[in-house]
């Protein structure tokens, strides 16, 4: 590359830097508020800012300061701008309004005030531009309570920024400001109870990405894993991640969302149906409700790490319906995919070959659940299950396989308490046995967790912290995967 052709790149990089920050700092972030916007009223509330309008070009069009009002308007591609009901220029591209000056710039769009620029695409979309650690001030609050132990919110800090991190580049944004990315709740959610505790803790991880075998992270995370997390591909299409494994979660089990059930008739599984066969634009009607099968097997003919349904196939008298993975819970409407079935049963699971993975519970002994459902401490080789046909056989390493919770009941024991507990005792636990299940009427699902289940489990974390986890320990645990040693922590610049 010649030296010509290196400066001129370095002096546009240098000109888009100050239009579109996120596109060439690491540091900077994009996180769209609002689509589909033609109108935007804004007000300075602290520091000055700088009006512009056009891509390349970078023409100033105004000047605000505090108390000033800033209304742009969408006419197709032309935008024109306003300040103090003045028009003072148009603009075919964007419009951007810029921070200036070296103190805090705040400025309020909506019902929120927030840190950095705000842009104006040409396309309707509303974007805050600000520096990623100000970012950080308004998402990890929302994630998780300040209240929680401070190991937990350091772990969600580094969560939330490798997330974000990993998601530089986007071709207009690079996260939304909904559950759909990360929670952000701006500068106004550093103002509320708490928020200096939130900046304190932003702070003491500041610039630390997750890197897994030199690579950042795609730090997905969680509410609830339900009692243990799963694999990446058992959740979405892809590639397996060596760092996104499933693991025991089994703190998740002190907290909400450990335990649910939905019940459903068959008139309510058509209503589900005919719905998603309209969100995912799927031609005719379902009809009535005629069977569902549910598959617990994910990718790879495998059963899924945590237990988690990988396929359901719902037949109507007019259509099928198909849905894998965490799409099941946009067909049924659940929490997570980690379910049981509790009525309806009509051709029992296969037996299949154990999976074998680590048990939730180390050590030589375990809590059970008796037959009068009283919790008793009994050493593993002292446990046994009875399976659908009644048959009694001594777990031993067949524990690891099958046990994900400490909150596992209803089928086992000693050998007396095993012979007693019937397969048809309705306190059951959320884990289904691998394989295929299939209803003709209506059923209930018995569930554990909410959210897909893959990384970090945000209970879990806090649940480990308070048992005296470090902020580094909970992120081995949920992301050290095949290898922990493969997994750092660098600072970004």
């Amino acid at each position: 590359m010649s030296l010509t052709r290196t400066k001129c790149l370095w002096a546009l990089a240098l000109l888009l830097a100050l239009l579109w920050p996120g596109q060439a700092q690491a540091t900077n972030i994009r996180v769209c508020l609002q689509t589909g916007v033609n109108s935007v009223e804004l007000k300075v509330v602290e520091g000055t800012y700088q009006i512009k309008g056009g891509s390349l070009s970078a023409s100033l069009l105004a000047e605000a300061d505090e108390g000033d009002l800033i209304r742009t308007v969408r006419n197709g591609a032309i935008i024109t701008v306003y300040v103090n009901g003045k028009q003072v220029g148009t603009s075919n591209v964007n419009v951007s309004v810029l921070a200036t000056g070296s103190g805090r710039n705040v400025i309020s769009y909506g019902n929120r005030q927030y840190r950095g620029s705000i842009s104006l695409l040409s396309n309707g979309y509303v974007l805050n531009v600000l520096d990623m650690e100000h970012y950080l001030y308004g998402v990890v609050g929302q994630e998780l309570t300040y209240s929680y132990p401070k190991e937990a919110l350091k772990a969600q800090a580094i969560v939330a920024r490798s997330y974000a991190y990993y998601n530089l580049g986007g071709t207009y944004y690079d996260v939304g400001r909904s559950t759909a990315d990360q929670v952000y709740g701006g500068f106004t959610a550093e103002k509320a109870a708490g928020g200096n505790v939130i900046v304190e803790v932003v702070d003491s991880t500041a610039h630390q990405v997750l890197h897994y075998n030199g690579k950042p992270v795609e730090a997905l995370y969680c509410s609830s894993a339900g009692g243990h997390t799963e694999n990446n591909e058992n959740v979405w299409s892809g590639a397996a991640q060596p760092y996104l494994r499933g693991v025991p979660s089994p703190y998740d089990a002190n907290y909400n969302y450990m335990n649910w059930q939905v019940d459903y008739s068959a008139s309510k599984l058509a209503e589900l149906a005919n719905a998603y066969m309209k969100r995912i634009k799927q031609d005719g009607s379902f009809g009535s409700f005629v069977s569902l099968e549910i598959s617990y097997i994910g990718a790879g003919g495998q059963a899924t790490a945590s237990g988690r349904a990988a396929k359901v196939t719902m037949v109507g008298t007019g259509a099928t319906v198909v849905a894998e993975n965490d799409n099941i819970r946009s067909l049924l409407g659940l929490k997570s995919t980690l379910f049981s079935v509790k009525e309806g049963l009509v051709q029992p699971p296969q037996e299949p070959e154990p999976v074998p993975k680590p048990a939730v519970v180390t050590g030589e002994e375990v809590y059970v659940l008796n037959g009068s459902g009283n919790k008793v401490q009994r050493k593993w080789a002292d446990v046994f299950a009875v399976d659908s046909s009644g048959v009694t056989q001594q777990l031993g390493d067949l524990a690891a396989a099958h046990v994900r919770s400490a909150e596992t009941v209803g089928r086992f024991g000693t050998a007396e308490e095993a012979a007693t507990n019937s397969s048809s005792d309705k306190k059951q636990n959320a884990v289904q046995t691998p394989g295929t299940v299939t209803v003709t009427g209506g059923l209930t699902l018995i569930g554990n967790g909410y959210g897909h289940g893959v990384g970090l489990s945000q209970f879990g974390a806090v649940g480990m912290a308070k048992n005296g986890s470090t902020a580094w320990e909970i992120l081995q645990h949920y992301y050290g995967g095949d290898d922990k040693s493969k997994l750092e922590l660098k600072k970004i610049s």
